[in-house]
């Protein structure tokens, strides 16, 4: 195979893998046949924890994991090889654009796909530990979620209010805890036998849980216990408002860009008028087609939405031409 046909294999390949790229219509049939992957694996891990199922399915069960790990391998390997094309995030060097890209977090979550079989080659110990390891593989559906990703984007626009918040709820763990210790510590030498201990109590109070294991019995600790937990009310009704807010907003801003999107590929596309033109200088590579918009550049293909590369852009006598 030649080169140049490699390269374009390649390509298409990293049209496929990048995250940011515009969903084609192969692109989807990837995403869910490979969640369809991810989904059945998991289930295969679940159900080889209850040992009837497990006696009777072994081999059926190590031969499906055989066959996924090998896919995930193969996955992972190719968008290390195709991730110099991406668009998104420049990893173009050949060396150290790809090591960038091993170190990014859904290249982690690629490599933690397929860690359980390279432990289990090395000579793991413990197969538990290798089943529970396979349950981890259920994080690559996140990249292909828009909801994780405005999640995700709510996180990062609301991070200083949010470890604010953070903050004041360990202040508030260690404040109770440490009293609640005081009061209660000669009461209830067994139960509240340190500080720690305490900051347990202190948590569950907070998140309003209560598992009971730890209970105040003087009037002082009862007190201090109703205003710990009306605290912890307040405190986590305001970070789901803070995040509710943070999501709704994100929301918003996803949907207005879509819009954007849509409209700029109905107008590109009334704005231009298809039309074969045969150009003497492009008689090797056969008749081109062009779009004829004068005084209108696009920037998104008027069909598919994609990006159109400015290499491919061609201005010849005032009008725009894109081959394909």
């Amino acid at each position: 195979m030649s080169r140049t046909r490699i390269l374009a294999w390649r390509k298409w390949l990293a049209v496929i893998f990048e995250d940011e790229e515009p969903r084609s219509a192969v692109t989807r049939l990837f995403n869910a046949l490979l969640t369809i992957l991810i989904v059945s694996n998991v289930s295969c891990v679940i159900l080889e924890s209850v040992g009837p199922i497990r006696h009777r399915f072994f081999t059926e069960f190590e031969t499906f994991e055989t066959l996924a790990t090998a896919i995930f391998a193969a996955e992972y390997v190719l968008r290390v090889w195709t991730c110099v094309d991406f668009h998104s995030v420049p990893y173009t060097h050949p060396l150290w654009g790809r090591l960038r890209y091993m170190r990014s977090f859904f290249a982690l979550v690629d490599l933690v796909a397929v860690l359980p079989a390279v432990i289990g080659v090395l000579g793991a110990a413990d197969l538990r530990v290798l089943r529970l390891l396979r349950l981890l593989r259920m994080l690559k559906l996140i990249r292909h979620s828009t909801t994780f990703g405005l999640l995700w984007a709510v996180l990062r626009d609301e991070a200083r209010s949010v470890m604010a918040l953070l903050f004041v709820l360990l202040l508030t763990v260690t404040i109770s805890g440490s009293l609640m210790y005081m009061v209660e510590g000669e009461e209830q030498p067994a139960v509240f036998t340190s500080i720690p201990v305490a900051m347990w109590w202190a948590i569950e109070t907070l998140t309003t849980v209560g598992y009971g294991d730890f209970v105040p019995t003087t009037v002082v600790g009862r007190v201090l216990g109703g205003v710990v937990s009306i605290v912890g009310i307040g405190t986590l009704a305001l970070f789901s408002g803070l995040i509710t807010v943070g999501f709704i907003d994100q929301l918003k801003m996803y949907r207005e860009r879509q819009a954007k999107l849509s409209v700029a590929v109905t107008d590109g596309a009334s704005l231009i008028e298809l039309h074969y033109q045969t150009d003497p200088a492009d008689s090797a590579n056969g008749p081109a087609i062009g779009v004829a918009a004068r005084g209108a550049i696009l920037s998104v293909c008027p069909h598919c939405g994609s990006p159109l590369p400015q290499s491919a852009v061609d201005r010849r006598g005032g009008e725009t031409s894109y081959r394909t």
